[in-house]
């Protein structure tokens, strides 16, 4: 378990006054990776055997988000693993302890020299602390691919402030991407992604916006005039 205190500062929100879905998500980021730290037989294996592991997807159920100078507390456990797979449950809640959101959070591992999967060891149980996970109505990790036609809703270049320690794309960028493409009258309570590709510095992401139903935009991330697919990020009312 990892747990962070905040309040949510003046960068942290948009124009509203409240917390912004990309800030919300680099915290949970944030609190995810100090845990990772804090599990030190985990940590060993990850460096003896060249295993990183990837964000493979996020889901998201909010139900409201939280006002500037208010205090959250972050929290994240980890509550499974097992084939090339690991499970976080996430939270955000306010100083009454209510729950402001809850995310679940499914991890790939590779090997980064080989570029291939790893299978968890069957002892995983010895080297990480699983905990129980909070209730929450998950999502199959997978978002299905919109049959219908996308429009094209603009384009991004990928410049070195947007990336992370590795130097890919950082996670909270891909939601402002896809968020950004939304019509201002959209509003949304779960959201959810899948990533396909790392994107990388110079990429130019093609944002194509499908809207699947009256109540679900899904965000298509592209680039190479549309043929390469890196992520979809799913915002809808639940």
């Amino acid at each position: 378990m990892q747990i962070m205190d905040r309040q949510i500062c003046h960068c942290d929100c948009g124009e509203n006054g409240l917390l912004k879905l990309k800030a919300a998500v680099a915290m949970m980021m944030d609190c995810c990776q100090f845990q990772e730290y804090a599990e030190t037989k985990f940590c060993d294996f990850l460096r003896k055997t060249d295993t990183a592991v990837f964000l493979a997807s996020l889901q998201m159920n909010i139900f409201r988000f939280p006002a500037f100078r208010e205090k959250v507390r972050v929290k994240v456990v980890i509550y499974d693993g097992h084939s090339i797979y690991g499970y976080r449950r996430l939270t955000i809640r306010d100083e009454k302890g209510e729950l402001c959101m809850i995310a679940n959070g499914i991890g790939c591992f590779f090997n980064f020299k080989t570029a291939k999967a790893v299978k968890l060891p069957d002892n995983i149980g010895e080297l990480i602390t699983f905990e129980e996970a909070e209730a929450m109505d998950a999502l199959p990790r997978k978002i299905p691919l919109p049959v219908c036609p996308g429009t094209m809703a603009g384009k991004v270049e990928i410049t070195a402030s947007m990336l992370d320690l590795n130097g890919h794309l950082v996670s909270p960028e891909y939601f402002a991407i896809a968020q950004d493409r939304l019509p201002e009258d959209f509003h949304f309570d779960r959201v959810r992604i899948e990533y396909k590709q790392q994107v990388k510095k110079g990429t130019i992401l093609e944002v194509y916006l499908h809207r699947t139903d009256e109540k679900t935009f899904v965000a298509a991330l592209r680039s190479s005039e549309g043929k390469v697919l890196h992520a979809l990020v799913e915002f809808s009312r639940a």
